[in-house]
C-alpha cells in the first residue's frame, strides 16, 4: 500500500499569472516564495505559501501549450493534487500498475524527485520525494523577498481536503481507481435530496489518513453540480478546504480583503442550540458570519465557503476548523448543497431576470 506523508501543493491552470497571485495574496493571506524562469518553456509558475499550504500557479506564454488548452476548455482550475511521499518512483510504479496513466516518468532535479500520473477526470498526480529538506520543486528558484501578504501567525495553516466533482453515476468508478492507484479507502459516504436534486457523496483517504477527497455527483438533471460540470465542461475540483485554527477571525478579515462567501439560511441557526447544544452567543457569532457548525464523534467542525472568484463560476473554497471533528458531518453537507443551489438560483434570476 503506497504511504504518503499528505499534499505537497495544488497546481491551478490560470489564464492571468497576475491577476490569480494578486487574489491569492491579496485577499486570501498567501506569498510568492518562488517562481519559474519561462524561457525555452510554453508555461510559468508562481509557488505561494502560507502555513503548511503551499500552491502553484500556472499560465501558458506561448497560446498553444496544455495550460493553455485546459484554461479554454474548462477556465482556471486545479490541475493537479500533488502528494508528497518517501519514494517517488515506487509510488509511481504501484499508481500505474493500478490503472493510472503514466504522464511523467520520475526524475531528479535540485533534491527533489517527481513523477506524475493521471487522476480522475481532469486531475493529475504528482509524486513528490524531497532528499534536500527545504527543497523548491524543479524548475524553481526562490525569489529575494516574499511577495504579497505572508501572515503572522497564519490564517490558512494548510489544506484539508479537496472535493471532486463527477458526472452522474461514476462515483464508484472513481472511489475504486482511487483505491488501486493511492490506496486510498472510504471514510464517510452520504446521500442528499433537495426538491427534484439529489447528490452523492463518497470520502476517500488515504493510509496516513492527511489526504482526503470528497468525491461528490449529481443523482439528477439539474442543480449545482450539474451547472458545475457544465460550466467547467468536465469532472474536476469543485473546492479546495482550507484549514485554520480560528475561523471567526478568518472570515472578516479575508471578507473585508474581498473574498466574497456563500450565505446560509438564517433557519439553519435556529435549530444550532438545541442540535449542538450552542448557548445563544456562540450561535449569534458563527451567524453573524454565516459559518456552519457540526460534530462527529470526536468533535466539532466549524465550516464557511466562498464564492467562486472565477469567471466561470467554478472552482471554490471552503474555511475549515477542526475542534477534533475528523470527519464531515451530514448536517453542514446538505447546508452547503443548499447554499450553493441558492447563489446558483441567484445568479439565474441575475441573468436572466427570471428563474430559468
Amino acid at each position: 500500500m503506497m504511504h504518503s506523508n499528505g499534499i505537497d501543493h495544488i497546481e491551478l491552470y490560470v489564464a492571468d499569472l497576475t491577476q490569480a497571485a494578486d487574489l491569492f495574496c491579496g485577499q486570501y493571506g498567501f506569498a510568492v516564495v518562488a517562481a519559474t524562469d519561462p524561457a525555452g518553456t510554453d508555461r510559468r509558475s508562481l509557488l505561494l505559501s502560507q502555513g503548511t499550504a503551499d500552491l502553484v500557479l500556472t499560465a501558458g506564454v506561448t497560446g498553444s501549450s496544455e495550460v493553455d488548452a485546459f484554461v479554454a476548455a474548462h477556465g482556471d482550475g486545479v490541475r493537479t493534487v500533488a502528494l508528497r511521499v518517501p519514494d517517488a518512483a515506487q509510488a509511481f510504479a504501484q499508481a500505474v500498475r493500478g490503472g493510472a496513466t503514466a504522464i511523467a516518468a520520475p526524475r531528479e532535479e535540485q533534491g527533489v524527485v517527481v513523477a506524475t500520473v493521471s487522476g480522475v477526470a481532469t486531475i493529475a498526480h504528482t509524486f513528490v520525494e524531497r532528499r534536500t529538506e527545504g527543497a523548491l520543486l524543479p524548475g524553481f528558484h526562490a525569489l529575494g523577498s516574499a511577495q504579497g501578504r505572508p501572515e503572522e501567525p497564519a490564517l490558512i495553516e494548510g489544506i484539508d481536503h479537496l472535493a471532486i466533482c463527477l458526472p452522474r453515476g461514476t462515483l464508484q468508478a472513481a472511489e475504486e481507481f482511487y483505491r488501486s492507484t493511492l490506496g486510498m479507502h472510504r471514510t464517510f459516504t452520504e446521500y442528499v435530496e433537495l426538491g427534484a436534486q439529489a447528490m452523492e457523496s463518497v470520502v476517500v483517504e488515504d493510509s496516513s489518513g492527511q489526504v482526503t477527497f470528497t468525491l461528490v455527483a449529481p443523482d439528477c438533471a439539474d442543480g449545482q453540480l450539474v451547472s458545475f460540470l457544465n460550466s467547467f465542461s468536465a469532472g474536476g475540483v469543485q473546492h479546495l478546504a482550507f484549514r485554520t485554527d480560528r475561523i471567526l477571525r478568518a472570515v472578516p478579515e479575508l471578507a473585508e480583503r474581498g473574498v466574497r462567501f456563500l450565505s446560509t439560511p438564517t433557519s439553519y441557526y435556529d435549530a444550532l442550540p438545541t442540535r449542538l447544544g450552542y448557548s445563544e452567543a456562540e450561535t449569534d457569532a458563527l451567524a453573524e458570519f454565516g459559518v456552519l457548525a457540526d460534530r462527529d464523534p470526536w468533535g466539532d467542525l466549524l465550516q464557511v465557503f466562498t464564492r467562486s472568484p472565477f469567471s466561470r463560476r467554478t472552482v471554490f473554497f471552503e474555511l475549515i476548523e477542526r475542534r477534533r471533528a475528523r470527519t464531515f458531518g451530514s448536517a453542514n453537507v446538505r447546508a452547503l448543497y443548499e447554499a450553493a443551489e441558492h447563489e446558483r438560483q441567484g445568479q439565474l434570476i441575475g441573468a436572466g431576470g427570471e428563474r430559468r
